[in-house]
Parts: C-alpha cells; structure tokens; sequence
C-alpha cells in the first residue's frame, strides 16, 4: 500500500501538473457524475452522429459545448434540445475545410466562453463513390481530403494557441480503422484517415510537455447516417456487416461518445498519441 506521506506527494504533484487528481471542484462534480462541469468544449461535426452524441452527452456532464457543423437547421435544433436539457450549449455554423472558418469558429468559441479546455475534432465525410483507386476521381480526393485531414490540421492549428497560452488543454481527434488497415475501394477516405492518426501522434509529441495531451479514437462501423450510406454503397445489411467484428453488433453513437469523454477526462491522463481501438475489436486479430 503506499504511504499516506506519499499519496500526499503524488497528489500535489498532480495538482502542480494540471491533472485534476485534487481539484475539489473536479471531484464534487465527478462525485455528481458530472465530470466536465466548468469546462469548455469546442466539438466539430456536431450535427448527428458520433458528433451529436458528444454534444448531448458532454452538456448532460456540466461542459459547455461549442459545436459546429454545415447543416444550420440540425445544428440549431440540436442546440434547442440540449439547452431545453438544462445543458449549455452554442451552435456555429463552420466548413472546417476553410481556414478562414476555422479562426472565427475558434475565436466565436474563445469569446463566448472565456477559453477552449477541451476540443474535439470530429468532423468527417466518407469517399463519394466506392471504386478502385485508379476509378477514382482527383475531385472526390480533394474534398474527402479537405475535411478530414485539412480540417484536422486546421482545427488544432488554431486551438493549440489557445490553450498555450492556458498552459493546458486536451484534444482528441476522430480517426478510424481506415487509420491502421486498408480497405479496399475508399481509397480517399483511408488515405484522410491516416493522415488523422499522423497527425495526432505528431502533434502529441509536440505538446505533452506543455501540458497539452493529443489523442484519437478509431471507431469501426457505427449506426450513424455515414454508416448507412456506406452499407447502401457496398450493398450490406447492417447484419452482414457486424459478422466482420467480433462483437457482432453495429455500435451505438452514444458508445463512442463515452469513449471520447474518457480520452477528455483527468482519468486519461497518462494517454498520449494513441489512436484508440474504439471498434469493438476489429483491430485486435
């Protein structure tokens, strides 16, 4: 057992470090099962999915929740319905394939709630058309590109200043599988979602001494609008494609979204540049 004397040390050592080990706050609210209470999040891709259920689930834990996406009606009634929660929440309306977008989303975050402790960069699409890679087109490339990979990069590019400048700060970006294996005919996608892990790692060696930890996350086949567009696609059943992991079931948005919060959590605190098998298994094999 370690010596009270010790856990004393370590306690307020993690307190020195911006961990939250000791944070009265943080624990009252923990003790709540409100583990974000205070804290702001900038959430990209918020409109449905993997994205909506962060929202929702991040608002529920005390967070106020930045969020964006480009469809405005969906986002606005999502910010409705958090907000008739009892959650706060502000929807902005942001391409993150355009720099331009991506410093007044940032700077509209920044100047609503006072800072960015926490971001979570979701937004993603999926290849246009299901194909060979020499049936691919530039076009459906680039613009699968644009928003995953750019929007990525464009997204911590003009949140890590913010947080410098905090002397702290958690991300966690949304990769995939398509991040650690191949799938053939999505050429685009699992091209952009390498990139996301890279990215991730690269940035989190940057900045874990400044007290910034850098994450992602690789979901497998989740029931979201993406996902039903994919099986339609290749031609699936939902069914035909849970054979493929070993769960053997579709995952639940909500699943993800717990997944994301741990990541964003003082409990992750010694997770750094991982791109976390959040599929169910498919990675394991």
């Amino acid at each position: 057992m370690t010596p009270p004397s010790r856990r004393s040390v370590l306690a307020t050592g993690a307190g020195v470090l911006g961990l939250g080990m000791v944070s009265a706050p943080n624990a009252a609210a923990e003790a709540r099962g409100r583990r974000f209470e205070g804290k702001t999040v900038l959430l990209t891709g918020a409109t449905s999915g993997i994205g909506k259920a962060t929202a929702f689930a991040l608002a529920r834990e005390g967070a106020r929740v930045f969020f964006c996406g480009r469809r405005a009606a969906l986002g606005r009634q999502n910010e409705r319905e958090i907000r008739a929660a009892g959650g706060e929440a502000t929807f902005h309306r942001t391409d993150v394939g355009i720099e331009s977008e991506v410093s007044m989303l940032v700077a509209a975050c920044v100047k609503r709630y006072g800072g960015i402790d926490i971001a979570v960069n979701n937004a993603g699409i999926e290849t246009p058309r299901a194909a060979p890679l020499h049936e691919q087109s530039a076009e459906d490339f680039d613009t699968v590109w644009r928003t995953n990979a750019r929007g990525v990069f464009l997204c911590m590019k003009h949140e890590l200043p913010h947080m410098l400048r905090r002397g702290r700060g958690v991300i966690v970006n949304t990769a995939s599988i398509s991040a650690e294996v191949g799938f053939a005919t999505i050429a685009p996608y699992n091209a952009s979602k390498h990139a996301v892990a890279s990215l991730t790692k690269v940035a989190a060696l940057e900045y874990a001494g400044k007290n910034i930890r850098i994450n992602a996350l690789a979901p497998g086949a989740v029931d979201t609008p993406m996902l039903e567009r994919a099986a339609k696609a290749f031609g699936m059943t939902y069914e035909q494609i849970a054979q493929g992991y070993p769960i053997k079931r579709i995952v639940r948005p909500e699943e993800m979204a717990s997944v994301i919060m741990w990541l964003a959590s003082d409990e992750a605190s010694a997770v750094i540049g991982t791109d976390l098998d959040a599929s169910g298994g498919y990675l394991t094999g």
